[in-house]
């Protein structure tokens, strides 16, 4: 879609979605390769881009992603319907393996911490970085990777694919870096499942701006 003006590019952004259902259609190399093309042109702090992406199209592989998610879900209900909340929790779980099972790719996000310059800065002076918002604070590779993440469901969302980017495979985050050779100091941030959409959800509402926004303006 060519983007002519600032409406027509926020009237794109809202109609992206996160999807569950997936067409059984391969997604070109050529595609994945733009989608993390734009994932890396996300903003990172001081440009140390501390992210990795592993893309699992391999249809075993990503069943064994989708069943070890399942299985830690099953886990999780079975404890909780030892207590009183049994109900509330339900089938919830399927929502962090179902999209997994159906989408034709895995794209596990990952990221990496750095030693915090500032709070080494300011131990040599004498000071106690427990005072200050230092970089461990402020979650800087986190936050750096989380905007990879969006730039990357954005660039899918061009190519007329469709995403779902999820923390609920984090239950089997230990199995799912195992199988992918995932190790310290890199370490898994969610997952999405992604392929040609084979539904087309219903917008979900938005919270005003009214309800987000503190406006701090001139007087």
């Amino acid at each position: 879609m060519e983007i002519r003006n600032s409406e027509q590019h926020l009237d794109w952004l809202g109609r992206r979605r996160s999807t569950r259902q997936f067409e059984d259609r391969e997604v070109p190399r050529e595609v994945l390769e733009r989608v993390l093309q734009g994932a890396i042109t996300a903003p990172s702090a001081t440009n140390r881009q501390p992210w990795q992406f592993a893309v699992v199209t391999d249809p075993v592989m990503r069943g064994q992603i989708a069943d070890a998610v399942q299985a830690r879900a099953i886990e999780i209900r079975k404890i909780i319907a030892q207590g009183h909340h049994a109900d509330e929790y339900a089938n919830y779980g399927d929502f962090f393996h179902e999209p997994l099972a159906a989408a034709q790719v895995i794209i596990i996000p990952q990221y990496r911490e750095y030693p915090d310059l500032i709070a080494n800065l300011i131990k040599s002076g004498g000071g106690d970085p427990s005072n200050y918002h230092t970089a461990s604070a402020m979650q800087a590779e986190l936050c750096s990777t989380s905007a990879a993440v969006m730039t990357l469901l954005l660039q899918a969302h061009a190519e007329g694919l469709a995403g779902c980017w999820m923390a609920g495979p984090m239950i089997a985050k230990t199995r799912i870096e195992a199988r992918l050779g995932i190790h310290a100091p890199w370490q898994m941030v969610g997952g999405i499942a992604l392929g040609y959409p084979d539904e087309q959800p219903v917008a979900k509402p938005r919270k005003p701006l009214d309800k987000v926004v503190t406006w701090f303006e001139a007087k």
